[in-house]
């Protein structure tokens, strides 16, 4: 019989191979897919395959790899701001215009990060077979170099635009050497903004490319609410953001989210719908769960700003869709549960999926 192999997870450049060494040392055999050895850590997305008799035997190591933080981050006192990772492409221009109005709106500090890819620091010797770049000192000058030019641009760009403002934002730029992902979670620990806001590719990119995106990869990880903004999201102004949609599933974590979500739009005045897909066989369940929810709002918030609705349908990802075109939906949010890791391989979450397939910003909330 044949042995099926099969993509055991997709990572970055250098966690894949650390993740290789790990598994080749408890004897799992393993290959990489989606490599690229002379600049590999500049993108992400790289398979580890494995043959399918070795899963059983390969998840704990992936799971001991894996494990993330629970440390909860401390928000008292902290003056408010915003963390803006770019790339120096289109849509990140999009999402950065997006902050700095964002920026005015909340009086908040607006902090520009990039990362730039040095191979001196992320060439390792994974084995024997690992070629070590003969110019890596001239390559790692040349991309700091260019990295400080995209830098440049970028604060030119952001000053055209803040020196048009009625009260002009403080804006820092910060330049770092890593893995994109690691070093914007890392920051955002330290830095503890009130939401990171990122852009992202449209749905025209392979799937391969799309599950090592950055911005999913900081969704994930990332203590702090998280907007994602679309490639293809026509942005004028945040005077025509009217209408969000918080998907809710009645947990406890929702309150929380709600908390947060209503101090960020505050300043924008926009329409706040609960919503919760509901299928016919929950929907007289749901329809209890759905009062008890709009008893909380009407202590707690502005009836006119937040009001509830269940959305009838059998699919959750198509209900919230629906939902979003059918009602002129500005801007989507939920929150990310905690799984485990198997759960997260075999069902990809809905922060994905919508991040991916929709023109509407999504802001994400971890719990």
């Amino acid at each position: 019989m044949e042995e099926k192999i099969i993509t055991l997870v997709v990572l970055s450049f250098e966690k894949a191979h650390i993740l290789k060494s790990l598994l080749e040392a408890e004897g799992i055999e393993c290959f990489l897919e989606n490599t690229n050895l002379i600049q590999g850590a500049v993108s992400t997305g790289v398979k580890v395959n494995i043959s399918e008799i070795h899963l059983e035997k390969a998840m704990p190591v992936l799971e001991s790899m894996m494990q993330e933080e629970l440390e909860p981050v401390e928000v008292e006192n902290i003056p408010p701001r915003i963390l803006l990772p770019i790339d120096f492409s289109e849509y990140s221009k999009k999402a950065a215009q997006f902050a700095l109005d964002w920026a005015q709106e909340l009086e908040a500090e607006l902090t520009v990060f990039h990362t730039y890819f040095n191979p001196i620091i992320s060439t390792m010797p994974f084995s024997d077979t690992f070629a070590y770049e003969v110019n890596t000192e001239e390559m790692a000058m040349e991309l700091e170099e260019k990295a400080g030019e995209g830098m440049e641009e970028m604060k030119a760009y952001l000053n055209k635009i803040n020196e048009q403002l009625d009260n002009p934002v403080s804006i820092k730029m910060e330049l770092v050497k890593g893995i994109a992902e690691d070093e914007i979670v890392k920051y955002s620990k330290v830095y503890r903004p009130l939401v990171i806001i990122m852009g992202t590719r449209g749905a025209d990119r392979k799937a391969t490319d799309l599950i090592g995106s950055v911005t999913a990869e900081v969704m994930e990880a990332a203590k702090v609410p998280v907007l994602a903004i679309p490639e293809n999201f026509e942005y004028s102004g945040l005077g025509g953001l009217k209408k969000v949609l918080y998907a809710t599933d009645f947990q406890e974590a929702d309150f929380r989210s709600l908390e947060k979500l209503e101090l960020l739009i505050r300043p924008l005045n926009m329409e706040v719908t609960c919503g919760h897909v509901s299928s016919k066989e929950h929907s007289q369940w749901d329809e209890v769960r759905m009062a008890g929810l709009k008893e909380h709002i009407k202590s707690n918030y502005n009836e006119e700003l937040v009001k509830c609705d269940l959305i009838e349908h059998e699919d959750l990802f198509v209900g919230i869709e629906s939902y979003v075109r059918d009602n002129s939906i500005d801007m989507l949010s939920f929150t990310r549960r905690r799984r485990n890791l198997i759960s997260k391989i075999i069902n990809p979450n809905l922060a994905k999926k919508m991040l991916f397939h929709s023109t509407t910003p999504l802001l994400v909330f971890n719990d």
